[in-house]
């Protein structure tokens, strides 16, 4: 993907200049938050959704600004037209104001990841990693834990880490949601400990055709005792999971989860029409 243009409080500029200073204490102590919208096409998927998500994280952590929905909405359509994206991942990062300065909107693609089939199909493997998240419903630039756990998980060959924390509860991956399966009931963390994710979201509306779906602490040292797990994101989609550390859960995609990927897959294309 070559994209050498982004938006800067909705006006195009190089890529080169989209610079913010090192003594900006806005950006120093990580007061900004960000969304990620993904592009499909030249189409932007679901988002409003991924907006309302970016200023929710914004009234979280008391971080202001006059930015609406109808301005990212625009500004978004120029970038994509400006550099012609197809498949791409659009970072929306609001940075917040400073005494001497206003908040900042960056809007900038990064590239779109796309897995091999034999993952949705074998499943993934998955690593533990302790830790929890400051602002658990809130997408903020605090990445530091999430990175240093993705890091250890690609070192283990693994598609992400979960985040466990104090009680022993599985809460959510660096980079994905996680679910697991019991009998005919879908279960998923509390949302108050863990980030709503689009995808999260979009299989809590369309589980119900086929499952019971209830939230509630997923316990790691009870982890063997669900039929199936999945993990799902925005460019993950619905991934069955194969492994977590040493434990071996299965070898290919649980009948359920299956059926949830074809319907996740269903509503996606009739988002597209």
């Amino acid at each position: 993907m070559q994209a050498n243009l982004v938006i800067r409080n909705g006006e195009l500029i190089a890529k080169e200049e989209a610079n913010i200073s090192i003594y900006n204490k806005a950006f120093f102590f990580d007061f900004a938050v960000y969304s990620n919208i993904k592009v499909v096409q030249g189409k932007m998927f679901m988002p409003e959704l991924e907006i309302e998500k970016l200023f929710e994280s914004a009234r979280i952590i008391g971080l202001e600004h006059n930015f609406t929905k109808e301005n990212i909405l625009e500004w978004m359509k120029k970038l994509i037209g400006a550099n012609k994206l197809k498949d791409a991942l659009v970072r929306v990062l609001l940075v917040g104001a400073e005494k001497d300065s206003e908040p900042a909107l960056f809007l900038f693609p990064v590239g779109l990841t796309f897995y091999p089939d034999k993952l949705y199909s074998q499943g993934a493997k998955l690593i533990t990693f302790a830790g929890e998240r400051l602002f658990p419903t809130a997408k903020t630039m605090d990445l530091l834990l999430g990175y240093v756990a993705y890091k250890e998980a690609v070192k283990k060959d693994a598609i992400d880490a979960l985040l466990i924390d104090g009680q022993g509860n599985i809460g959510e991956g660096t980079r994905s949601s996680f679910f697991a399966i019991k009998g005919n009931t879908l279960i998923m963390p509390p949302k108050k400990k863990v980030l709503e994710g689009t995808t999260r979201k979009i299989i809590s509306e369309i589980a119900p055709k086929i499952l019971d779906v209830k939230e509630e602490d997923i316990p790691l040292k009870k982890i063997r005792e669900y039929d199936e797990h999945f993990i799902t994101g925005t460019t993950l989609n619905v991934m069955p999971v194969r492994q977590i550390d040493e434990i071996v859960l299965r070898e290919s995609a649980g009948e359920k989860t299956k059926v949830l990927q074809k319907l996740f897959e269903e509503y996606c294309k009739a988002l597209a029409h």
